[in-house]
């Protein structure tokens, strides 16, 4: 059982931390769960029979170590006059019993160990603890230390102190993981509605008719209101191995409902998949103003990128001279149009996207998303971003520059060009044609010979046929400086685009890797370990502070 526990905070442990690398997680979330409690009885010794050990727990002056003599029928645990506080731990045990796992925080020079060799208590471990009220804070830190590795808790009170407000809260604090038993000391100064009023503040903490015991530690030879031996009776039943185990189960459980309880908090610092549905609607309203704004910012920017696109002259000899340029031509405007690109998608361009991105995120945080969760993989895509948006800018622009202007524009325009080659044919044939028939004629006719003004008449009519498509093939081209400009504003869009696809696979792959967290954690909590309280012996379940109680408020009385 305590090795269970032990794992179990180990695995928890472990996944705290990864789930803080993720940033789901503060770094207090593993100090959380280190200071969750897996000590329990059981790991104080080696083998699996041990004794039931048992704590006398209470206020100064109230009779712990005289009771713990009492039973022991001897002067084991120091006071009187001796121990007005007490500032150590006695452990008294029978001389077979090894305490082998004593937890290296417990201060070994505060402990003293008494052995003795009555069979009658071979079976229980009695520790005398410091008074919890003691002014001294290494007591109080002493008995903390010790609470979680007893099974029974003897909570002696006196007649004038049962409603000791600070017994009451350890008792509090701590009532759910042991077994309880009760005794009001020095019973020789106590009047029977004390007892009821002690007994009706138990129940009211979950203790429905607890084990309460009245004893006289007085030097009086008639005490005929002390319980002492029905006390005595009632410790040495519990000394059963069976009750033994059935104690630490429910301890181990305790401590497994205590860990689910810090698990719980830490599950809800990871945001709800509600919070997590909420970041794409969220995402979309804020990049769609963000877009607007940054494309705003550079809008300016496009006609003078643009117009490294555009044809430097529309005339016929600058065409002519475009042509015979070539390559170089092309390449400078390569050049010349990528500085464009880079001038426009420059640093401020992107510090302008990444501001916009962290706004979000903080926006996504006072929403209840962890800031560190959502801000690393939207901080790791940033790189990308850069690299990829000149590529797509400039992929944009040279898909607009293939398909300018409109379809009916590029058929008109294609339409002149195929008359560019037509009409200067068709004249040549026409020409053609009537050369051959007046050559034809000619050698009967000699008048029929062609004269200068058909040369001249047939120059200009070629001239035409060829210069007018040309003409306005030229001039109705479509502009290359507007098809640029929409080639970049179609650029701006698809790098807006790609980015919110990016965050949205972002945000998509939070929630899985959420989903994925919490069903690690459900496995790592799906402890086998249950225990049926209803099945527990009577004498024990009136024992067992149940849940959830309602606790009252006490006000300290003297």
């Amino acid at each position: 059982m305590p090795d269970l526990l032990k794992h179990l905070q180990q695995d928890l442990k472990n996944w705290a931390n990864e789930a803080h690398d993720k940033g789901w997680l503060n770094k207090r979330a593993a100090h959380a769960i280190d200071a969750t409690t897996t000590a329990t009885p059981g790991s104080l010794f080696d083998k699996p029979n041990r004794p039931l050990v048992v704590g006398f727990f209470g206020g100064t002056g109230v009779g712990k170590s005289t009771l713990m003599n009492r039973f022991a029928g001897e002067a084991v645990a120091r006071a009187s006059a001796e121990r007005p506080t007490s500032r150590e731990i006695t452990l008294y045990v029978h001389e077979s019993v090894s305490v082998a796992n004593l937890p290296d925080e417990f201060p070994l020079q505060r402990m003293r160990t008494q052995t003795h060799q009555n069979n009658q208590y071979r079976s229980v471990l009695w520790i005398d603890m410091p008074d919890f009220d003691s002014v001294e804070q290494s007591n109080r830190e002493l008995v903390e230390h010790w609470l979680p590795h007893i099974d029974v808790v003897i909570y002696v009170v006196s007649p004038d102190r049962y409603k000791d407000d600070q017994g009451w809260r350890l008792l509090l604090d701590h009532g759910t993981q042991h077994a309880w038993l009760f005794v009001i000391n020095h019973w020789d100064r106590g009047d029977e509605r004390q007892r009821t009023d002690f007994a009706a503040m138990l129940a009211e903490a979950g203790l429905n008719n607890p084990h309460l015991f009245c004893t006289d530690s007085s030097d009086s030879t008639n005490k005929t209101r002390d319980e002492f031996e029905q006390f005595r009776e009632t410790v040495n039943t519990l000394a059963d191995q069976q009750l033994i185990e059935q104690l630490e189960s429910r301890g181990v459980v305790q401590r497994i409902k205590q860990i689910r309880t810090v698990t719980d908090e830490l599950r809800a610092q990871m945001s709800t998949p509600e919070q997590l549905a909420e970041l794409n609607p969220l995402w979309e309203h804020h990049w769609r103003n963000s877009t607007n704004e940054i494309e705003q910012s550079v809008d300016w920017k496009v006609p003078t990128l643009a117009a490294l696109y555009a044809d430097q002259e529309q005339g016929l000899l600058s065409s002519f001279y475009a042509r015979i340029r070539g390559k170089e031509a092309l390449a400078q405007e390569t050049i010349e149009a990528r500085a464009g690109v880079d001038n426009m998608l420059d640093d401020a361009f992107f510090d302008r996207i990444d501001e916009s991105v962290d706004d979000f995120a903080q926006q996504a945080t006072s929403a209840g998303i962890a800031i560190t969760a959502i801000h690393e993989p939207l901080k790791a895509l940033k790189p990308e971003w850069r690299s990829r948006a000149k590529s797509e800018m400039e992929n944009a622009i040279q898909q607009s520059l293939a398909l300018p202007g409109t379809k009916t524009q590029r058929s008109l325009h294609r339409f002149l060009g195929w008359l560019c080659w037509l009409l200067p044919l068709a004249a040549m044939g026409w020409i053609g044609y009537r050369v051959v028939n007046v050559f034809r004629l000619g050698a009967n006719d000699p008048a029929a010979y062609l004269s200068a003004n058909f040369a001249v008449h047939s120059l200009l009519l070629l001239g035409l046929a060829w210069l007018v498509p040309t003409f306005l093939y030229i001039k109705l081209k479509p502009s290359r400086e507007k098809a640029a400009a929409r080639g970049v504003r179609a650029g701006l869009d698809r790098i807006a685009n790609e980015i919110s696809q990016q965050v949205q696979g972002s945000l998509a792959q939070l929630s899985q890797d959420r989903l994925m967290r919490v069903n690690e954690l459900d496995s790592i909590m799906s402890s086998g370990v249950q225990i049926d309280e209803g099945q527990l012996p009577e004498a024990l379940q009136r024992m067992l502070i149940q849940e959830p109680a309602v606790l009252p408020v006490i006000n300290a009385q003297s």
